[in-house]
C-alpha cells in the first residue's frame, strides 16, 4: 500500500501520506507533532515512517527513550501493516495504522486538454565544510543536511560522548529562495554563524563561519553549490513519431548493457549489440550511429582524463604526506645529511637528488637552532639560581664571621655563661646552614640540568582554567602520547567549584591552545588526572611509577610556569618554560620536600631527580619558609587513571 493513514487511540486521524515519510516528535516541522505532557518522554526527531520498495518501514531516529512497534522495542527499520499500533517510548502516545480499503483514486482533470504543470522541486546542495581545529573535511549532499554528534547526522565532527554539541545541533536546508540556509535544530547551547547565535534560518555564502554551541567546533564552509541534475532529452524539430533519437538509442543501449550486467554478462558485448540492432532497422539512422559512436569516444576520452587526474591526485596526496611526516631533531642528523650532500656532489649524483639532500639540510640545521635555543635558555635560568644561591652562601658565611667575632668578644669580656652558650648554639647554627649551603651548590653544579631541561620540556604545558568568572594558572605534564596529562586538584577545582567551566593548555614552545577535560581527581592527594582533546606529541617516559627513586639530599629540578602566563608567554605568544633547582630536603611515603625557589602557577609542575626521573608533584610553597616547596609522589595518581592507560603505562 503507497497510501498510509495515522490515527489516535480514539480513532481520529492525524497524518496522512502518498508515499512521502512521515515524521514523529517534538519537532514543529514535524508530521505528527506531540505536545503537552506526553511530550516529555518523546525527543525532538522521535521516529520516522517512509516507503520503500512498496513496504512503509517504521525507523527510530536515535530517540532517547526508544520506539515500540506492538509493544516490541525496535532495533533496525521494521515493515508495518494495517491495525498495527507505533507508540514513542515506553510510556509516550500511541497511534495506530489505519486499514485502507484501497488505493486514492487520481484527481479527475477539470481542462484534460491543459498540460499538467509540474511541482516546484528544490534541487539538492553539494557543500565541503572543513573543521579548523582538526583540518578534517566533511562532504555532504541534500536538501537538508545535518550537523551534530549523532550517528544520523550527514555532517558529525565531534565525537558522540561531546557533550558541547547536541545529538542533531543544526540543519542546512533549501531556503524558500532556492539558496542554502542553516537554523538551528533546537540546540542546548545555540548555533553561531560569523560570530552572531541565530535565533532564525540565515543565508549561508562561502567562507562563512558556523559554530555549534559556544567553545564547540568551528566549520568553514569552503565549497558550496546546487547538484546537477540529469538533462530531459528533447526529439530534434520535424522528427517522425515512433523514430528513436540517437540520445534514446543509446539511453536504451545503456539500460540493456546494466541489465546483462545483473545477469553475470558482458555489459560492453551487450551495449553493442543493442546499438547495432537499432541501426540495422532504419538505413537512415546510420548518420545517427556515427553521432552516437562520437559521443561514445568522447566519454571514453573524458573519462581516461579523469583517471589520469585521480592517479596524479592521489600521487601528489601521498608526496604531500610523506614530506609531512619527514623530520630531522638533532644535530647528529645534520650533520649526516651534510656528508650525504657532498658525497652525492662527488659523485655527480642527479641534481634532483642533491637538491633534496640540500632541503632536508636546511630542516635539520632549523631543528638543531631550536634545540640550541632551547638549550640555551635553560642553561642561562640554570645560571641565574646558581647565581642567586652563590649569593645566599656568601652573605650565610658573613654571617657565620660576624657570630664567631661575637664570640670571640663575648669571651674576652669574661660575661655570664648562659650568654657565651647562647652565641656558641648560634655559631653552631650557622655553620651547619653553610655547609647544606655549600652542598646544595656542589650538587647542582654536578647534575647536567641544561640536558634535562632539554629532553623534558616539551611535555611541559601551560593550564588556564575557567572557575566561576575568573581565570586560574598553573602546570601539568604529559604523561602518554594521546593527551593524558597530570596536575593538581587546586589547579581544576576548588571549594566552591567541583568542576571547571573550561579548561585550556599550550604546550611549550608553542602559541596554541587546546581544550581539555577532566577525567578523575583525588581532592584528598590533590592530584587530577586530564586529556587534552586530539594531542598526538610528547610526553615524559621516565617515571617512579614505584615511588622508590626519591632519596634526601639529592639534587632536584622543577620544571613549569611560575607567575603563570602573564610571565610565561614571551613578546611572540610562545610559551616558555622555567627551570628551578635544588635539593630534596625531605622525603616520606607521602610527602617529597623540594628545596627550591616556586612561586604561583608552579603548582602540577614535575619534580625531577638526578637522573631525569619524574618523583612527585608540586603543589604548594610554605609562606612560613621561603624556597621549601611540597609535593605529591607520582604512584598516588595510579588509581586515577583508566584500566586502559594503566595496562599501556604498565603500572
Amino acid at each position: 500500500m503507497s497510501y498510509l493513514k495515522l490515527t489516535d487511540t480514539s480513532g481520529q486521524q492525524v497524518a496522512e501520506s502518498s508515499g512521502g515519510p512521515l515524521r514523529l516528535g517534538r519537532d514543529p516541522d514535524g508530521s505528527v507533532v506531540v505536545r503537552g505532557d506526553a511530550a516529555r518522554v518523546v525527543s525532538v526527531r522521535h521516529a520516522e515512517l517512509r516507503l520503500e520498495q512498496g513496504a512503509w518501514l517504521l525507523a527510530d531516529l536515535g530517540s532517547k527513550n526508544g520506539t515500540y512497534l506492538n509493544n516490541k522495542r525496535l532495533s533496525a527499520p521494521t515493515s508495518v501493516k494495517p491495525g498495527d499500533v507505533i507508540r514513542l517510548g515506553e510510556s509516550g502516545p500511541e497511534y495506530r495504522v489505519a486499514p485502507i480499503a484501497a488505493e486514492l483514486t487520481a484527481t479527475l482533470a477539470e481542462h484534460p486538454g491543459l498540460p499538467m504543470p509540474k511541482e516546484a522541486e528544490h534541487r539538492a546542495y553539494g557543500v565541503t565544510l572543513l573543521v579548523t581545529a582538526t583540518g578534517k573535511r566533511f562532504e555532504a549532499r541534500g536538501t537538508r543536511i545535518r550537523l551534530g554528534r549523532g550517528r544520523e547526522c550527514e555532517v558529525q565532527p565531534v565525537d558522540a560522548n561531546d557533550t558541547t554539541v547536541s545529538r542533531v545541533h543544526a540543519e542546512l536546508t533549501v531556503g524558500a529562495g532556492g539558496g542554502l540556509v542553516v537554523r538551528d535544530a533546537e540546540s542546548k547551547n545555540g548555533t553561531y554563524l560569523n560570530g552572531e547565535r541565530i535565533a532564525k534560518p540565515m543565508p549561508v555564502r562561502l567562507g562563512d563561519k558556523i559554530v555549534l554551541g559556544q567553545g564547540g567546533p568551528v566549520l568553514l564552509v569552503e565549497g558550496m553549490g546546487t547538484a546537477p541534475q540529469k538533462a530531459v532529452p528533447r526529439p530534434p524539430v520535424g522528427a517522425p513519431l515512433g523514430q528513436k533519437t540517437v540520445i534514446g538509442m543509446i539511453g536504451d543501449a545503456l539500460a540493456r548493457a546494466k541489465d546483462e550486467r545483473k545477469r553475470g554478462g558482458r555489459g560492453t558485448t551487450a551495449f553493442m549489440k543493442a546499438v547495432r540492432e537499432d541501426v540495422g532497422k532504419d538505413a537512415r539512422r546510420k548518420i545517427r550511429w556515427l553521432t552516437g559512436l562520437l559521443v561514445i569516444l568522447v566519454l571514453l576520452l573524458g573519462g581516461g582524463v579523469f583517471g589520469v587526474y585521480w592517479l596524479l591526485s592521489r600521487q601528489v596526496e601521498h608526496t604531500k604526506q610523506a614530506l609531512r611526516t619527514a623530520e630531522d631533531s638533532s644535530r647528529a642528523e645534520g650533520e649526516r645529511l651534510r656528508r650525504e650532500l657532498e658525497a652525492a656532489r662527488a659523485a655527480a649524483a642527479p641534481a634532483a637528488e642533491v637538491e633534496t639532500l640540500r632541503v632536508k639540510l636546511v630542516a635539520a640545521e632549523s631543528r638543531t637552532a631550536q634545540l640550541q635555543a632551547a638549550l640555551d635558555r635553560a642553561q642561562q635560568a640554570l645560571g641565574q639560581q646558581l647565581a642567586a644561591g652563590e649569593v645566599r652562601r656568601e652573605e650565610a658565611q658573613r654571617d657565620l664571621q660576624r657570630m664567631r667575632d661575637q664570640l670571640a668578644a663575648a669571651e674576652r669580656r669574661a660575661p655570664s655563661q648562659g650568654l657565651i652558650d647562647s652565641l656558641r648554639r648560634a655559631v653552631s647554627t650557622a655553620e651547619a646552614q653553610t655547609a647544606s649551603l655549600d652542598a646544595k651548590m656542589r650538587a647542582i653544579r654536578a647534575t647536567d640540568f641544561a640536558g634535562l631541561a632539554q629532553q623534558n620540556q616539551g611535555a611541559v604545558g601551560l593550564i588556564t582554567v575557567a572557575l566561576g568568572g575568573d581565570r586560574f594558572d598553573g602546570t601539568g605534564f604529559g604523561i602518554s602520547p594521546d593527551g593524558y596529562m597530570l596536575t593538581n586538584w587546586h589547579v581544576v577545582a576548588d571549594s566552591a567549584h567541583a568542576e571547571p567551566d573550561t579548561v585550556w593548555v599550550t604546550m611549550a614552545d608553542d602559541s596554541s591552545s587546546r581544550y581539555a577535560d577532566v577525567v578523575a581527581t583525588s581532592r584528598e592527594r590533590d592530584l587530577a588526572l586530564i586529556k587534552v582533546r586530539g594531542y598526538q606529541g610528547s610526553y615524559l617516559t621516565a617515571i617512579d611509577w614505584a615511588g622508590t627513586k626519591a632519596r634526601q639530599g639529592e639534587p632536584a629540578a622543577l620544571i613549569g610556569y611560575p607567575a603563570g602566563s602573564g610571565f610565561a608567554r614571551d613578546r611572540t605568544s610562545i610559551v616558555r618554560t622555567s627551570m628551578t633547582a635544588g635539593i630534596l630536603s625531605r622525603v616520606t611515603a607521602d610527602l617529597v620536600q623540594f628545596d627550591g625557589m616556586t612561586t604561583g602557577g608552579s603548582s602540577g609542575s614535575p619534580v625531577f631527580n638526578a637522573d631525569g626521573e619524574v618523583i612527585s608533584v608540586h603543589r604548594a610553597g610554605l609562606r612560613q619558609g621561603p624556597g621549601f616547596a611540597l609535593s605529591v609522589p607520582v604512584k598516588y595518581a595510579i588509581p586515577l587513571m583508566p584500566p586502559a592507560l594503566r595496562q599501556r603505562l604498565g603500572v
